[in-house]
C-alpha cells in the first residue's frame, strides 16, 4: 500500500512569466520518513518553478486520484507475514475514518438520489426499500460474473457496497479494474485505488449528513491553534456519528469462507460502520 506517513510542505518565490512578476508557490512532499518527503517536495517545487518560468501550466495541483491522498494515519493491521500490513486506517480530509485494505477488494455504487418521502422512509426502515431491488439485482448480477468469489452486499446512505471476502484481489490488477467499472464504481476512486495500491471504504459518517460541519483545517496541522479546534471537533463528530450507522448488512453473494484475515478486517469494518444497528444511514 502506498498510503504515506510523513507529509512536509515547501514554498518558494518563483518568476511567472504568464502573470509577468513574482508569485509564492507551495508543494507538499510525501514518504515513510521526513528526509524522503522532503526530497519528493524539492523535487515537486523545482518541477513546478520550472513550469511557471516556461509559461506552462501549474500541472502539479492536487487533485483526488491524481496522487496519495494527504491524510492522518490513526492505526496499522499488520498481516501475518512481513512486511506490507493488510491494512491501514485513515482520517480524510472531512474527517471520517476510510479502511485502506492491501487486497480485500471494496466496491461502492451510488444510485440515483432518493426523494424526499423515500428518505423519511429510510430512516425507519431496516429492510431493503422496494426503489432499491433493480439496482440488488443489477449489482447480484454482476458480481455472481465471478462464480468462485463470494461478497457481502450493505446499503449505504447513497447506494451498495460489495466487500469480496473469500479470495484476494490485486488493486493494481485488470480484474478488479474491470470489475469496478462493470458495477459503475466511481472511476476517480477506482484510479486512487490503483495509485495507493489499495482498496478503500468509509467508516463513519459523513460530518453533513449528521449535523456537523467540516472539520477546521488540514491535514498535517501546522497551528496549535487549528490543531486544538480540530480536537474540539473529533470529539464533537464522535458524538453526533454514535447516533447513524454508514451501511447497513443486506446479503451474502456465493457461498464460500473467508480466512481468519479475513475476518479480522471485516469484524473491523462492521463493528465501526454500526451495519446491523437500527440506525438511519450517513
Amino acid at each position: 500500500m502506498h498510503i504515506p506517513k510523513t507529509w512536509l510542505k515547501i514554498s518558494a518565490d518563483c518568476f511567472s512569466r504568464e502573470r509577468g512578476g513574482t508569485i509564492p508557490v507551495t508543494v507538499w512532499g510525501w514518504g515513510d520518513e521526513a528526509g524522503e518527503a522532503r526530497r519528493n517536495a524539492e523535487s515537486r517545487l523545482d518541477r513546478l518553478v520550472k513550469r511557471l518560468r516556461l509559461g506552462e501550466p501549474p500541472a502539479d495541483g492536487y487533485s483526488y486520484g491524481d496522487r496519495p491522498v494527504r491524510e492522518e494515519i490513526l492505526d496499522t493491521f499488520e498481516g501475518a507475514g512481513e512486511g506490507q500490513p493488510d491494512a491501514i486506517l485513515t482520517r480524510n480530509r472531512y474527517g471520517a475514518q476510510v479502511l485502506n485494505t492491501a487486497w480485500m477488494l471494496f466496491l461502492d455504487i451510488d444510485l440515483p438520489p432518493l426523494t424526499f418521502m423515500q428518505r423519511i422512509r429510510r430512516l425507519f426502515s431496516a429492510t431493503t426499500a422496494g426503489e432499491d431491488a433493480l439496482a440488488l439485482a443489477k449489482l447480484r448480477e454482476n458480481l455472481q460474473r465471478l462464480g468462485d468469489t463470494t461478497f457481502r452486499v450493505y446499503r449505504t446512505a447513497a447506494g451498495l457496497r460489495a466487500i469480496a471476502i473469500d479470495r484476494r484481489f490485486d488493486p493494481r490488477g485488470s480484474e478488479a479494474q474491470v470489475l469496478m467499472q462493470a458495477t459503475g464504481t466511481d472511476a476517480c476512486f477506482a484510479n486512487l485505488c490503483r495509485l495507493q495500491e489499495s482498496f478503500r471504504a468509509r467508516l463513519t459518517p459523513k460530518p453533513w449528513r449528521c449535523g456537523m460541519p467540516m472539520p477546521p483545517g488540514t491535514y498535517p496541522h501546522e497551528d496549535a491553534m487549528v490543531q486544538r479546534r480540530f480536537v474540539d471537533w473529533v470529539v464533537r463528530y464522535e458524538q453526533a456519528s454514535a447516533k447513524y450507522a454508514t451501511c447497513r448488512y443486506l446479503e451474502t453473494v456465493g457461498d464460500g469462507r473467508c480466512d481468519a484475515a479475513t475476518e479480522r478486517l471485516i469484524a473491523i469494518h462492521d463493528r465501526v460502520t454500526r451495519c446491523d444497528a437500527a440506525l438511519p444511514l450517513a
